[in-house]
């Protein structure tokens, strides 16, 4: 039932290995997992994260402070396959190693072991702690698909730690963040330092167990998170390689970019094209020629400011979007829209095309303005969407901080 608050209307350098077979390591290697390893010299200035995983690959990433020797280290905790060991390349500092040969839907344990130079292994800590090893699992070969969104979860605040600690609890695949991921940066303070306290620190039960796939928001380009000219959000987040997906966007700094889990192509796209931000045209043009791609089942688009709302906060930023994007949606038949800017749930419906706002990743929330006519379900709450896709049923829970169910809705796929 709804409450007052649902309204139901109408350069550092660097080293990337993209794919090399990797080899077992002998079992004595089992130390580096078993034994507590102390804190080394080096530390994380970006700790170790998922990038991007597939039913047989995944890609991890993360950088030093200081170039150092070591291994990388990834076993399956579901069984006795060898360990697996990637060498961190000397003198760099930047590290993006991929991992293929892996099993369907298996759990893996990854750890960042640096020599000591006496014969042992050391770890770099985050923060003066202890980051740790890091664990995901590979996407099933069958079966359900789980995935979370949240937007908007950009002030590091104690709601968005408390509704990601809730995420946890379901059992997710990957999470879809939809931009803004650090906002109000304090004029001088380093950017490092702000992505570290308002991003990493408060994401870390989600980065330490799945991908996070992002794309930039407004609040991702603001002048007091840049970096060396550019948003520190393009350092934080290089480009990764998707294997089995030759379609990938020709950027250099993944401003935009796709990727496929079971049949479903995912784009993640910079809205900010459509306020003066660079590389509209490239943009538009790669766009097109993913959503007329008919080898997949179903094409998610996913960026920042939403093409539709009935937010009270500058609700008029949705219009560039409609206008130049929508057409495009409605033309391919895509069923389904995710985004983020407006704080809020907001579900609408437009031309067959269902658009979800899921803006409410923290403890700024926005109130409703006049509804407009595409808007179907208004929730004023902190919250994120779970997505559990099925066969050719996709079905999408908005659920709040603390458990209750905003809204909920099925589509399915055949339609499309």
């Amino acid at each position: 039932m709804l409450t007052e608050e649902v309204t139901q209307p109408q350069m550092e350098t660097s080293t990337q290995e993209v794919y090399v077979t990797p080899s077992p390591l002998p079992s004595p290697t089992l130390d580096v997992f078993e034994d507590l390893l102390p804190l080394g010299k080096a530390s994380y200035v970006l700790p170790l994260t998922i990038l991007h995983v597939t039913e047989h690959t995944a890609t991890l990433f993360f950088e030093l402070d200081t170039p150092a020797s070591g291994s990388v280290f990834v076993r399956n905790v579901e069984n006795t396959s060898p360990i697996i060991e990637k060498p961190l390349s000397p003198g760099q500092v930047r590290h993006q190693l991929s991992f293929e040969g892996l099993e369907p839907g298996n759990r893996y344990e990854v750890l960042v072991a640096l020599e000591d130079g006496a014969g042992g292994f050391q770890q770099p800590g985050f923060l003066s702690r202890v980051w740790g090893s890091v664990s995901f699992h590979t996407i099933a070969a069958k079966g359900e698909l789980r995935f979370g969104v949240i937007g908007d979860a950009s002030f590091g605040d104690s709601l968005t730690e408390a509704l990601l600690q809730q995420m946890m609890t379901y059992d997710l695949d990957f999470i879809l963040h939809c931009g803004d991921v650090v906002d109000e940066t304090e004029w001088g303070m380093d950017p490092f330092e702000s992505y570290a306290m308002k991003y990493y620190k408060t994401f870390e039960p989600i980065l330490t167990r799945m991908p996070v796939y992002k794309v930039p928001g407004n609040h991702d380009y603001d002048e007091d998170i840049r970096w060396q000219g550019e948003p520190f959000y393009y350092y934080a987040f290089p480009p990764f390689a998707t294997p089995n997906f030759p379609h990938q966007a020709d950027n250099t700094r993944n401003q935009y970019y796709a990727f496929e889990q079971r049949g479903i192509q995912f784009m993640m796209l910079d809205s900010q094209v459509l306020f003066g931000a660079s590389g509209r045209e490239e943009q538009d043009h790669w766009l097109s020629e993913r959503l007329m791609d008919p080898n997949f089942l179903i094409t998610i688009p996913v960026f920042h400011v939403s093409p539709f709302s009935s937010s009270s906060v500058h609700p008029t930023d949705s219009l560039p979007v409609r206008r130049v994007w929508v057409p495009m949606f409605e033309e391919a038949k895509v069923p389904l829209v995710f985004s983020g800017h407006f704080h809020q749930y907001e579900r609408l419906f437009s031309q067959g095309v269902t658009y979800i706002v899921s803006g409410g990743g923290s403890s700024v929330t926005y109130a409703p303005g006049p509804f407009i006519a595409e808007s179907q379900v208004f929730a004023r709450k902190t919250h994120f969407v779970l997505v559990e896709v099925d066969g050719k049923a996709l079905k999408l829970t908005a659920i709040a901080l603390g458990g209750e169910i905003i809204d909920q809705v099925e589509l399915s796929l055949d339609e499309f």
